[in-house]
Order: C-alpha cells, then sequence, then structure tokens
C-alpha cells in the first residue's frame, strides 16, 4: 500500500471497518459522511463492540475503556483518536 493510495488514509480504513462491524448495514461511504453519531446510521451497541475489536486488530493498539470513547462516535473522531496514538 503507498501513500497514494486512499486505503493509507486512517479514516477511509476506519470507514471500511465500521461497514464490515455493521455487517453492510452502514457503507464505508455513509459512515464517512455522518458528522455526528455512527449511532444516526444504525451502529448498534454489537457493532460498537465488533468495531473496537477490529480496530484493535488491524491497527494493533488496546482502546481503553478509561479513555474517552466518544472517539468512537464518528470516523473522523475515530481516526483522530487512532492517530494521537501514533497510528498514521
Amino acid at each position: 500500500m503507498t501513500r497514494d493510495d486512499p486505503r493509507h488514509d486512517v479514516a477511509a480504513v476506519v470507514a471500511a471497518l465500521v461497514a464490515e462491524a455493521s455487517d453492510g448495514q452502514i457503507t464505508a461511504a455513509g459512515a464517512l459522511a455522518e458528522p455526528d453519531s455512527l449511532a444516526l446510521l444504525g451502529l448498534t451497541s454489537l457493532g460498537q463492540v465488533r468495531l473496537i475489536q477490529a480496530v484493535e486488530r488491524r491497527f494493533g493498539i488496546a482502546v481503553e475503556p478509561d479513555d474517552d470513547l466518544v472517539a468512537l462516535d464518528t470516523v473522523e473522531s475515530l481516526a483522530r483518536y487512532l492517530r494521537e496514538r501514533g497510528v498514521a
């Protein structure tokens, strides 16, 4: 994967993980476009758990329960959370 590859962008990867975690109920494009909350698109609590697990596997980090989990509300906030933890 090169830097020119859109999959390199953390937000794009996170959006794809949202689509997987929601079993396709939410598209990656829809997840990227939602400015307020993935829950508004229908991401359930089970979907959030799946998303956390997928993020942890994909990026090799642990999402700590003590962290501000508001970061899970949108793709951009989750991408920012990951960048703050050194994911490029």
